[in-house]
C-alpha cells in the first residue's frame, strides 16, 4: 500500500510541474504590414505571431490597401508525437514544447 501512495505521489509531482505545448502560427506577407484577420478576428499587421489551441481549420484573411485581399482556409496538422499515447508523455515533460507553423502570402497589386 505504501508503494502505491509513493507511485501516486510521483505521478502527481511530475504532472504538477509539467510543461505544456505552445502552438502558434507566424504569418508573413509580401509586402509587409498587411492587415491579418484570423478566424474573423483582426490580429494586427504582418509579420505577426498568433497562438492557437486546436489543430484544425482556421480562416485567414490578409489585406492591404492597393492590393487584392487573400482569404484562405488553413489546416494545421499535429506532429506525430502529439498523438496518443505519446501526447501523455509530451505533456509531462517539465518544460514547454513549441510547435510553430509558418504561412507566407504574396499580395498582388490591384489594377
Amino acid at each position: 500500500m505504501k508503494r502505491f501512495f509513493i507511485i501516486c505521489f510521483l505521478f502527481l509531482f511530475i504532472f504538477n510541474f509539467a510543461g505544456c505545448i505552445r502552438t502558434r502560427v507566424i504569418i508573413d506577407t509580401t509586402p509587409p504590414n498587411a492587415k491579418v484577420t484570423f478566424n474573423d478576428v483582426y490580429r494586427g499587421k504582418s509579420p505577426i505571431e498568433i497562438p492557437f489551441t486546436y489543430y484544425w481549420y482556421y480562416k485567414v484573411k490578409v489585406e492591404k490597401e492597393g492590393y487584392k485581399p487573400i482569404e484562405k482556409i488553413e489546416r494545421f496538422y499535429a506532429p506525430p508525437w502529439f498523438y496518443m499515447p505519446f501526447d501523455l508523455f509530451m505533456e509531462a515533460i517539465p518544460f514547454p514544447i513549441h510547435d510553430t507553423h509558418q504561412r507566407f502570402y504574396v499580395l498582388e497589386k490591384e489594377e
